[in-house]
């Protein structure tokens, strides 16, 4: 699921960013917005399936959405600032969104709630 989330999002911030001139923070808040709902679904039903529900896990994972957000618009401010191309943005956003989604969606997102002894 994350790589088609991925996909979706650098897909989509790209497209916007070269094909229709949006601001580089805008086009990959768009493409992060559009990534939720394929991610949050996949993973909630397919990869983390849990006892937590859609509407317990949501929030969650709406949180690790932001932290994703935030992450790659980093990665965007140091693609800009040092006069690389927009593909470089996409490779560094593969290479380290996707691992750190899966992990805070895993161990946090997605966790079982514990039961008391």
């Amino acid at each position: 699921m994350g790589l088609c989330a991925t996909l979706v999002h650098v897909t989509l911030a790209w497209a916007l960013i070269e094909q229709a001139a949006f601001n580089g923070f805008a086009a990959n808040a768009c493409g992060a917005a559009a990534a939720f709902s394929v991610s949050y679904l996949g993973n909630a039903r397919i990869t983390f399936p849990s006892a937590r529900g859609l509407p317990g896990g949501a929030v969650r994972y709406l949180a690790v959405t932001i932290v994703s957000l935030v992450l790659s618009s980093a990665i965007l401010a140091f693609v800009e600032s040092n006069g690389l191309p927009t593909y470089a943005y996409a490779l560094i956003v593969v290479l380290t969104v996707p691992p750190t989604t899966f992990l805070l969606a895993k161990f946090w997102a997605f966790q079982r709630p514990r039961r008391e002894a």
